[in-house]
């Protein structure tokens, strides 16, 4: 007798069977709104939850499915599409139900690599959300951007490539997720630094502009871009990458309201125009790397990236005048999630203790102005 328990999937498998292009179908059977809200990268949709609720055995009956391929639902935490899973199952398909729904796949994960001259860099993306960190490697030493995930992830890419983890950073203080940063540091018996700027109640190696940060035979300069937040800062590789953090987007930049008023918010705007005129006179063939995809990050092994002269050509707002500006993202600011406030006084303190980071950081990001 099939159980619950035998059509459970658990995040690490169905994140495996993405990254291998394994033929799978993930079925979302989530109302649409919330669908629309984030959604795993090739999944498909049905519109039955409110049959599922009812217990509705004939919610399937005039959907095509290949039966060819193993089908996983999924729902918000896991409950509902094991009610879908056990009607397919029942009607001859090899299903599953995503064990944890989006809540865990919250934490599901893949990367993509390139190699800067003797300098690795591995982007690793939190899928569902977006939010991408770096590992940049030289010789036998690497420094970590924004770790957004558990340390072991970092400790093991650093021992599949002979490196120790020198230093670990983040660009800012983050709203949309609870940085790991700290634990990594910890973990790792790492550095942690930070520009000096920072207004943290923890302590950490204070780093200053245009200051360079060596390991291995790696540089990187840093650069205090505030805007989005007043500690914001880009690291330059070379003249050939910039980690931008959430100063600068693939397809946008980043909000400047978080935690301030009106009038506060103005003067980050214009803080941000000009961090981001800062980055515009840099080599236009350097490539920007962000913190952030505003979208589901695809298991296809591309990175996120795009040039400064490609994200000239691409994103008007970036030669708006400072007025211009300012008035085009106070427009466009987007609502504030309820969690982004605790998120962010959280990592201001260092400490997520009590707080559960499923619930805090369910849903995706809303950092970036389009």
């Amino acid at each position: 007798m099939i159980t619950e328990e035998d059509l459970k999937l658990d995040v690490s498998t169905l994140s495996t069977w993405l990254a291998e292009k394994r033929p799978v179908t993930v079925l979302d059977v989530r109302p649409v709104k919330e669908r629309e809200e984030w959604k795993i990268p090739g999944s498909i949709h049905a519109d039955v939850y409110d049959k599922l609720k009812a217990n509705d055995q004939t919610a399937f009956d005039n959907i095509k499915l290949d039966s060819r391929n193993p089908i996983v639902t999924v729902c918000a935490a896991g409950k509902t599409s094991m009610k879908a899973a056990l009607i397919l199952k029942a009607k001859g398909f090899d299903a599953f139900s995503l064990d944890g729904g989006m809540k865990a796949w919250n934490f599901a994960w893949n990367k993509a690599e390139t190699t800067i001259h003797d300098v690795k860099v591995i982007q690793i993306r939190r899928s569902s959300k977006g939010c991408l960190s770096y590992m940049i490697g030289s010789e036998d030493e690497a420094l970590v951007i924004d770790a957004s995930l558990a340390p072991q992830v970092y400790i093991d890419f650093a021992r599949e490539n002979g490196w120790s983890i020198k230093y670990v950073t983040d660009t800012h203080i983050h709203a949309d997720y609870l940085s790991r940063t700290r634990e990594l540091a910890e973990a790792a018996s790492a550095e942690h630094i930070l520009i000096d700027k920072a207004n943290v109640g923890y302590g950490f190696w204070p780093i200053k502009n245009e200051e360079l940060i060596e390991f291995g035979n790696a540089k990187l300069k840093v650069i205090h871009t505030p805007g989005h937040t007043l500690e914001s800062t880009s690291f330059q590789l070379r003249d050939e990458v910039i980690f931008t953090g959430d100063t600068l987007f693939v397809d946008g930049v980043g909000r400047p309201d978080l935690k301030a008023n009106q009038e506060e918010a103005k003067e980050k705007s214009r803080m941000l125009f000009h961090s981001l005129q800062r980055i515009m006179s840099l080599n236009s063939n350097m490539w920007v790397f962000p913190a952030h995809f505003s979208h589901a990050v695809p298991f296809d092994d591309n990175l996120v990236t795009e040039t400064i002269g490609g994200l000239k050509d691409k994103l008007k707002m970036l030669s708006l005048s400072e007025d211009e500006f300012i008035e085009f993202t106070m427009k466009r600011i987007p609502p504030t999630p309820p969690n982004y406030l605790m998120i962010a006084t959280l990592n201001k303190q260092g400490s997520y203790e009590g707080h559960s980071p499923l619930e805090l950081e369910a849903g995706a990001n809303r950092c970036a102005i389009e």
